[in-house]
C-alpha cells in the first residue's frame, strides 16, 4: 500500500441553531491526480452529510464520504467535504475523526491530520451529569497527584504507606533491616506468595533457613482468619505472616512488597508495623476490552501482576464484540481467519482509528491457558466475556451461512451504529454456534464465572424475522422482547449444566426473565444496583460515572476519553461508596462487590492502557477493599504519590511472558 501521507484540515463551526458543520480539507500530496475518490475515517457519533458531499456509508464508527459530483483531486490541490451533527459529537481532540485515508478504488492513501480548530470552550465541552463530579485536576496523569500530595506529609494518616488501606495498623520504632537475602521458612499454603516475591525481586530470598527461629521471612497458618484476611507482624529481626489461605498469604506478600525498599546492592529494610486486613468484598474486578482494540498476552500479563499488588482478584475479560474476536474456538476457525481483523481489504471494516492495513489479533488457546494460570498463581480469576446476542457482528460476518436468516427483513440500528449486530434466537444454528463455543470455553476457563454480556439490544431487531414469528407463536410469547430471554434461558440451563453460573450486564435482568442465579453487572449507574438487587439477582457494582475509566479526566480537550457519563477525575472515583444503606441488609448481602472497568475504543497501545488505569483503579481497588467509613481523600492522595517507585519497578513495567 502507499503510504505517502496525504493532509486534512479539520475546521469546526457551530450556527445558532446548536448545528455542528465539520469540514475536511484534503490536501493532496500524493504527486498525481486521483480520480473516483473517496475520504474515510472513523468517527462513532451519528452525522448527516453536508454542502457538497455525499454520505457514502455509515457503518459502526466507519465513514465513507466523497463528492456530491464525481470530482478530480489534482496533484497539489485540495478539495472540502463537510459533515454535520450536533455538537457534542465533538469535544475532545480524541473525538475528532481517526484513521483517515482515502480510496482511489485500486488503493489507499493514508492521511495526516495536520489541523484542527477545537478549543476549550465555544460550546465544544459540554458535560453531561454524571451526578456526582467533583472538581478536579486538570490532566488525568499520576504526576498531578504527585503534585497534590507535595501539600501533605509524607508520613500518612495510616501511617502505611499502602493500596488498599488496610484495615487496622500500628507503627512499632524501628526497621527490619537485612544486607543479604531474607531466608524463609516455607508453607504450602504461601507458595504462591513465595514464587511472587522472588519474581519480583529476584535474589531477594534465600533457601530455607536450618529452623524456624532462624527465618527472617515466617508464614504460619492459622483457623482464626476469614478468606483472604491476614496479618503481618514486622519486627526488627524478622517478619511474622499469618493467614488461613492462599490468597491471604498472598495479599499479605503484596502488602508487603509496597513497603519493601529493595534495590541491587542495598539492603533490604521495611519499617516496623503490625497489621490487620481483610477484604470488604469478595468480588474486586476489573473489566479490559480486548475486542475494539487487541493487547498482546504480555500486556494482559502486565496488568495481571498491576491487579494482584492492589488485591484485585477478578479479571473480566471482553473477548468478542461488533468489531473483533479474539478467542480461538476449534469448531469455527472462520471466527478467528475472519473475525479477528479489520482492514478496507477485510471482511469487517476498519473501525476506531485502525485504518486500511490488517488490523487485529487473536489469542490461542495455548495464550489463553496461558493467562489463565498466570492469573490463578495471582489469586485472580478469569471471566471471560462471549458479548452475546447483541454486539456479534465479528461473529455474524464470520458464519453468516450458520447465523443469518436471509428472509429477515427487520431494521434496526444499535447504540453504536450497526444495522447487522444480533444474532437470531429462532434460527438453530445460533443454539449450535454458542452451546460448542461455551463447551470451548468452560474447557478453557475453570472459574464459575462466565459473562455472556446480553446489553444493547436495540429496538426493531426480529420484528421482521419469519423465524422468530414463529418461535413466538409457538411459545406464546407476546413481545420480541420475550425472544432475548428465550436465549439466555436456554444458554443459562446449558452453562449450569457444566457448573456454571451466567454473568450478564444489567439489561439481562430486565423483564425477570432469567433465573436468580445469574449475576448481574449493574452499570448505569448508583441506582441501577439496588433495583437489581431488588429483582433478587447477586449485583457486581460497576456504575458508569465512577467506574468506566474510558470516561475522560476532565473536560479538558486534550484528555482523552468520552464523556457520556461525565468526567472521572481522581476524587472522583474514590468518593464512590457501592453500600447504599437506606437500602438494608438485603441490599447489602445481595452485593457481591465492586468492579472498574476500561472499555477500549481508544486505547490504542499499552502506554493509553495504562494512562487511562492509572491511577484511577487505585481509587476504585480501596473502595472494593478496604472497610466503609475509612476514607481520607488527603491520606490517599499521598499514598497515591508514594506508589510511583513501585509502579516504575521494570518487573511491572514491561513483563515478559512465561
Amino acid at each position: 500500500m502507499d503510504t505517502t501521507p496525504l493532509q486534512v484540515d479539520i475546521d469546526l463551526q457551530t450556527n445558532d441553531r446548536d448545528e455542528l458543520f465539520v469540514t475536511m480539507k484534503l490536501l493532496n500530496r500524493s504527486g498525481e491526480d486521483l480520480r473516483n475518490w473517496s475520504l474515510q475515517f472513523d468517527l462513532p457519533k451519528s452525522i448527516a452529510a453536508g454542502a457538497h458531499t455525499s454520505l457514502l456509508s455509515h457503518i459502526g464508527s466507519h465513514v465513507t464520504l466523497a463528492p456530491d459530483q464525481p470530482i478530480a483531486l489534482p496533484a497539489g490541490a485540495n478539495r472540502s467535504l463537510q459533515f454535520t451533527g450536533h455538537p457534542a459529537i465533538i469535544q475532545r481532540i480524541s473525538d475528532l475523526p481517526s484513521g483517515i485515508y482515502v480510496d482511489t478504488g485500486d488503493r489507499y492513501l493514508t492521511a495526516e491530520l495536520r489541523s484542527h480548530n477545537l478549543t476549550q470552550g465555544e460550546g465544544h465541552d459540554t458535560q453531561p451529569d454524571s451526578g456526582s463530579t467533583p472538581a478536579g485536576y486538570s490532566q488525568a496523569s499520576t504526576d498531578r497527584v504527585v503534585a497534590s500530595a507535595n501539600d501533605f506529609s509524607t508520613s500518612t494518616e495510616s501511617s502505611v504507606a499502602v493500596i488498599p488501606r488496610p484495615m487496622q495498623s500500628t507503627p512499632r520504632a524501628g526497621m527490619f533491616h537485612y544486607e543479604g537475602p531474607i531466608s524463609y521458612c516455607t508453607e504450602p499454603l504461601a507458595a504462591d506468595a513465595i514464587a511472587w516475591l522472588a519474581e519480583l525481586f529476584p535474589g531477594t530470598l534465600a533457601q530455607d533457613p536450618k529452623s524456624y527461629e532462624d527465618a527472617q521471612l515466617r508464614f504460619l497458618p492459622t483457623s482464626t482468619l476469614h478468606p483472604g484476611a491476614y496479618e503481618i507482624d514486622v519486627r526488627t529481626s524478622h517478619i511474622d505472616i499469618r493467614a488461613s489461605d492462599r490468597a491471604g498469604f498472598f495479599y499479605a506478600i503484596a502488602t508487603l512488597v509496597q513497603q519493601l525498599s529493595v534495590e541491587p546492592g542495598v539492603a533490604t529494610q521495611t519499617p516496623c508495623i503490625e497489621l490487620r486486613d481483610q477484604p470488604r468484598f469478595a468480588y474486586r474486578g476489573l473489566m479490559l476490552d480486548c475486542a475494539r482494540h487487541f493487547h498482546r498476552k504480555e500486556v494482559i500479563f502486565k496488568l495481571l501482576d498491576l491487579m494482584a499488588l492492589y488485591k484485585l482478584n477478578y479479571f473480566h475479560w471482553h473477548l468478542t464484540d461488533d468489531e473483533g474476536w479474539r478467542i480461538e474456538i476449534d469448531a469455527f476457525p472462520e471466527l478467528t481467519r475472519i473475525g479477528a481483523w479489520r482492514g478496507a481489504e477485510e471482511v469487517l471494516e476498519p473501525q476506531f482509528g485502525s485504518g486500511p492495513d490488517r488490523y487485529g489479533g487473536y489469542y490461542s488457546k495455548s495464550d489463553i491457558r496461558a493467562v489463565v494460570a498466570y492469573a490463578k498463581a495471582r489469586q485472580i480469576t478469569v471471566i471471560p466475556e462471549i458479548d452475546i446476542p447483541g454486539h456479534s457482528r465479528a461473529a455474524l460476518k464470520s458464519l453468516p451461512d450458520l447465523l443469518v436468516e436471509e428472509d429477515d427483513q427487520s431494521s434496526y440500528c444499535s447504540a453504536q451504529l450497526y444495522t447487522d449486530n444480533v444474532l437470531n434466537p429462532a434460527l438453530p444454528g445460533t443454539y449450535e454456534f454458542l452451546h460448542k463455543v461455551l463447551d470451548e470455553v468452560c474447557e478453557l476457563f475453570p472459574g464459575r464465572y462466565i459473562h455472556l454480556g446480553a446489553d444493547e439490544v436495540p429496538p426493531g431487531v426480529w420484528e421482521l424475522s419469519p423465524a422468530c414469528q414463529a418461535l413466538m407463536a409457538a411459545e406464546g410469547y407476546h413481545t420480541v422482547w420475550d425472544l432475548q430471554g428465550h436465549l439466555l434461558r436456554n444458554l443459562q440451563s446449558h452453562l449450569a449444566d457444566k457448573g456454571r453460573v451466567l454473568v450478564g450486564w444489567e439489561e439481562a435482568a430486565h423483564g425477570d426473565k432469567l433465573d436468580h442465579s445469574a449475576i448481574i453487572c449493574a452499570w448505569s449507574g448508583i441506582a441501577s444496583a439496588a433495583e437489581t438487587a431488588a429483582l433478587g439477582h447477586r449485583v457486581i457494582a460497576c456504575p458508569a460515572p465512577f467506574a468506566y475509566l474510558d470516561m475522560a479526566w476532565d473536560n479538558s480537550i486534550e484528555e482523552p476519553g468520552f464523556h457520556w457519563a461525565g468526567t472521572a477525575n481522581l476524587e472522583t472515583c474514590y468518593a464512590y461508596e457501592p453500600e447504599n444503606l437506606e437500602r438494608g441488609a438485603d441490599f447489602a448481602k445481595q452485593l457481591l462487590g465492586v468492579q472498574s472497568l476500561l472499555w477500549s475504543e481508544l486505547i490504542v497501545s499499552p502506554e493509553r492502557l495504562d494512562y487511562m488505569l492509572f491511577p484511577r483503579v487505585l481509587a476504585i481497588a480501596e473502595v472494593a477493599w478496604s472497610p466503609r467509613g475509612s476514607k481520607n481523600w488527603e491520606d490517599f492522595q499521598c499514598r497515591v504519590s508514594l506508589q510511583h517507585t513501585l509502579l516504575d519497578h521494570s518487573r511491572l513495567r514491561t513483563h515478559s511472558s512465561p
